[in-house]
């Protein structure tokens, strides 16, 4: 029988075998998470779809031979009316992290090559594919675009362009008619990642992910160790008092902070609903301020970030649609250090807890008591991973992704927030998911 996920608190060889697994919960949780993939649905997936489609790992591969000057396109065996068919993902579901332990190479293959994978993703979003693809944003025909119309579309060769959309299609990201050879986008695709559409979060991967947080996962093993003379940046601070990338990051998070933002109105609303002075500590944007405001009228709020990120808040509220720029106020500073306002109804913690260490965590709580009115709510939003520490493992990778930035951050849990409000003296502490497999938030009561 395969092996059970590591569990580095009870078990005493990891001390001696591996010290990192018990000096970083991170990496655990990860390994764990990880290992819950099933190649059994990936082998009966290939079974069902022996196409260019059913194989997403060998079409990364072709992308990675194009862009390493090897420009062969993709070689299918297969007759061309297959390719329509995509292959289902290893759990069935179209996640790439199943909820069985791994049993075969071809699995942890899926794993090691996931990174062609983001690459292929944020190359098509580069070269605006699933918009072009768009009859409602992009103006194609409601049954799709040849490969020819498309290559006109975006200027890229069609041998180019068949590795790309072999990939995307292999992926699930695509779907192809295979009657008409026409390409269109599966409904998740064209609902997220087509600019203009309402819930489109592309830029957020394109720039954000692609543009920063990517590169910094080359000193992961480095970070584990303790070494951190390769890091570009040592704080958050130093990295945005660069005005350029402060702005690529701020413009590039502001459209993956209106979801969650309305997920949390729908979470408690009667609370918003008495919210009159709300403070967005490391809010960015504003992004979940202006959502929140356009809301609740009632619901004024100040966002304490660094000054270059303020600027670029600033701009976005001017903008706001429904106007709410006389609501949403921005204070340049540091939450680590600025004196917070007094009197609020509501302290908003979102994607801050895990991107500072332990202890500035326990500074931060504290600090967010001392700004609330007796009875007001504190809301801690983030990347959680559960009590148990084995997954769900989108929350764990990015545990992974801010140990690599913050020395001493925390994969947190919910239990573990829970613990730190309490400490800092809040009460009624209660969780609830906000994004399905990735964050939740912790919601507390300071005592009247």
């Amino acid at each position: 029988s395969p092996p059970s996920p590591i569990e580095p608190t009870q078990n005493p060889e990891c001390t001696r075998t591996s010290p990192l697994l018990l000096e970083t919960p991170q990496l655990a949780t990860m390994f764990s998470t990880l290992g819950r993939t099933t190649a059994r649905a990936a082998t009966k997936a290939m079974a069902r779809a022996p196409s260019v489609a059913a194989a997403p790992a060998a079409a990364s591969v072709a992308c990675l031979n194009m862009a390493t000057g090897m420009a062969a396109p993709a070689i299918s065996a297969a007759p061309k009316a297959a390719y329509h068919t995509s292959m289902p993902a290893l759990d069935g579901s179209g996640r790439l992290f199943g909820a069985a332990p791994i049993e075969d190479a071809e699995a942890i293959s899926h794993i090691g090559f996931a990174f062609m994978g983001s690459k292929v993703l944020f190359a098509a979003l580069e070269l605006e594919v699933f918009t072009t693809l768009s009859s409602e944003h992009g103006g194609a025909p409601a049954d799709g675009l040849t490969l020819e119309a498309m290559a006109a579309a975006t200027s890229v060769d069609e041998r180019s362009l068949t590795t790309l959309t072999t990939a995307l299609l292999s992926m699930g990201l695509l779907a192809k008619d295979a009657t008409t050879l026409k390409f269109t986008n599966v409904p998740a695709a064209e609902a997220y990642l087509v600019r203009g559409a309402k819930y489109d979060f592309g830029d957020y991967l394109r720039l954000q992910i692609d543009k920063q947080m990517y590169p910094f996962m080359d000193n992961f093993a480095d970070a584990l160790k303790g070494k951190r003379e390769n890091q570009k940046f040592e704080t958050y601070s130093e990295w945005f008092s660069d005005e350029k990338e402060a702005r690529l990051y701020t413009e590039s998070q502001h459209s993956g902070s209106v979801g969650p933002a309305r997920s949390l109105a729908r979470a408690i609303p009667e609370t918003l609903e008495a919210t009159h002075k709300l403070l967005d500590l490391g809010g960015g944007s504003g992004g979940f301020s202006m959502t929140l405001a356009q809301k609740f009228p009632n619901l004024n709020a100040t966002v304490l970030d660094f000054p270059n990120v303020c600027k670029v808040g600033e701009e976005f509220a001017a903008v706001s649609e429904p106007f709410v720029g006389d609501r949403v106020k921005f204070l340049g500073g540091n939450a680590l250090e600025t004196e917070y306002p007094k009197d609020q109804d509501m302290v908003l913690m979102s994607y801050i807890s895990g991107s500072i260490s332990g202890d500035d965590v326990k500074k931060m709580y504290k600090g967010a008591f001392e700004a609330l009115k007796p009875g007001g709510t504190v809301v801690v939003h983030d990347f959680m991973v559960e009590d148990t520490r084995d997954g769900p493992p989108l929350a764990a990778l990015w545990a992974c992704q801010h140990l690599v930035f913050t020395p001493g951050a925390v994969s947190l849990t919910p239990g573990y927030v829970s613990e730190e409000l309490a400490a800092a003296g809040f009460e009624s502490c209660e969780t609830a998911t906000m994004i399905p497999g990735l964050t939740m938030g912790v919601f507390g009561k300071k005592p009247l």
